[in-house]
């Protein structure tokens, strides 16, 4: 059975997000929208490269709907997202009745912002099918430098013409695609997690991937030839995922330790300056890196693991304190050590949680494979659609990509097959 996002927004609590549409009349949908629903006047943040793509029909449906239409407009040099930006955007926005984002991850970060600061509604127009946060209830901002995922107001609709996604870059649409099939990943560490540690867990948010993940893949070479059809087919994927977060109250359905490792590499970036890649782009590396470690973990014979042998060659505190000295600035460095501390566990639980997982191997194995698939299969389709599968593929240091494979569990208090491939000496 394929999961719809009519569907899907009917099953969320309270329903934060009214209409989800992707189709050629994406602009005028999001103009009559407006017109039914909201006031007279809104902001419109894009910045020059999005008004070429998808701005022209826009404005011109926002006109005919006889809507008075504010501008916020940046440059065409790639635009950091900060908090200092969506406090900008919402001084733009104080006397709109809504803010509409036209473009990607960014600006529609800054817009939700904004959104969430004034109380007032925001509504994505999106242009290019690059991540799955444009239906999420989280902005990823930079505050005092380093980015941070903060709870925010989710747009009250979203709105995708595929023709205007078509136009993105090529790697934006392959960087959607790994990272939507990161879930193969994420949703594994998530059950991985209920299992071990009894984290919460709902099925009601993984019902919204149903049929959509075969969808993805038999998509991809489509992707790879920027096929408008093949893109409305990754926008939905992204949408139903943004829309399983929502259902979850986190984002741990479609982020577990593949983002850890993309993360890492971002705040890095945000540290040191050193080179990042697209969000989606590093996500799809680790996810292969990840799927690799559920690979040799489901591979295991549970009656050969030596619990106290295990527990005995895991680095000590001082060790990893030194890791996180090393990686990052004392502010830092801090707040990344009293994340490792709230989910590190002593010696007597560590062994529990390794007895644990041979002694219900078999359910465990059952439960991940609901989600898991083969890295091959999964960096097939990444490569068909011309997204990076290998760290040397990245924009980033492949140092750095090898020490956030390592490093990248102490940064956030999130249980993934990072922490279980280390206790179980997997790698």
């Amino acid at each position: 059975m394929k999961a719809t996002l009519a569907d899907a927004i009917q099953q969320i609590d309270g329903q934060p997000i009214q209409v989800c549409h992707v189709g050629t009349d994406a602009a005028e949908r999001l103009a009559g929208f407006i017109s039914d629903q909201l006031g007279p006047v809104c902001l419109v943040v894009a910045d020059e490269n999005t008004l070429a793509a998808g701005g022209e029909r826009l404005l011109r449906a926002l006109d005919a709907a006889n809507r008075k239409i504010v501008h916020k407009t940046y440059g065409a040099e790639t635009l950091d997202a900060t908090e200092e930006l969506g406090d900008e955007v919402a001084v733009a926005a104080r006397d709109v009745d809504c803010i509409v984002a036209l473009g990607s991850g960014t600006l529609c970060d800054l817009a939700k912002h904004a959104g969430t600061k004034l109380g007032k509604p925001s509504i994505l127009y999106a242009t290019a099918a690059s991540m799955n946060g444009y239906t999420s209830g989280i902005t990823a901002l930079k505050v005092r430098g380093l980015k941070r995922t903060t709870p925010c107001d989710p747009a009250v609709a979203v709105f995708a013409d595929p023709e205007v996604v078509a136009t993105a870059p090529q790697r934006m649409a392959a960087a959607g695609l790994a990272d939507f099939l990161s879930k193969c990943s994420s949703a594994s560490d998530w059950r991985a997690a209920h299992y071990l540690r009894d984290e919460y867990y709902s099925p009601k948010a993984m019902v919204f991937y149903e049929g959509t993940v075969e969808r993805v893949l038999e998509a991809a070479p489509g992707v790879g030839r920027a096929e408008p059809e093949a893109l409305a087919v990754v926008l939905e994927a992204l949408l139903l995922s943004g829309l399983s977060m929502l259902a979850a109250g986190s984002s741990s359905p479609a982020s577990g330790g593949e983002h850890l490792i993309s993360h890492y590499l971002d705040m890095k970036s945000a540290l040191y300056g050193t080179p990042h890649d697209l969000h989606g782009a590093q996500v799809g590396v680790g996810t292969l890196h990840c799927l690799g470690l559920w690979e040799k973990i489901l591979a295991l014979d549970p009656a050969s693991l030596d619990a106290d042998a295990l527990v005995a060659v895991q680095p000590d505190d001082d060790e990893i304190r030194a890791w996180i000295e090393e990686d990052w600035s004392p502010a830092v460095a801090a707040e990344v050590l009293a994340q490792w501390e709230l989910k590190a566990l002593p010696p007597d639980a560590l062994r529990g949680e390794i007895a644990r997982f041979a002694a219900g191997f078999d359910a465990l194995q059952v439960s991940v494979r609901k989600d898991y698939l083969p890295p091959a299969l999964v960096a097939s389709a990444i490569r068909a659609a011309g997204g990076p599968v290998t760290p040397r593929e990245l924009n980033a240091p492949v140092e750095e990509f090898h020490k956030g494979v390592q490093r990248a569990r102490f940064i956030r208090n999130r249980f993934t097959v990072l922490d279980l491939a280390a206790e179980l000496s997997v790698g």
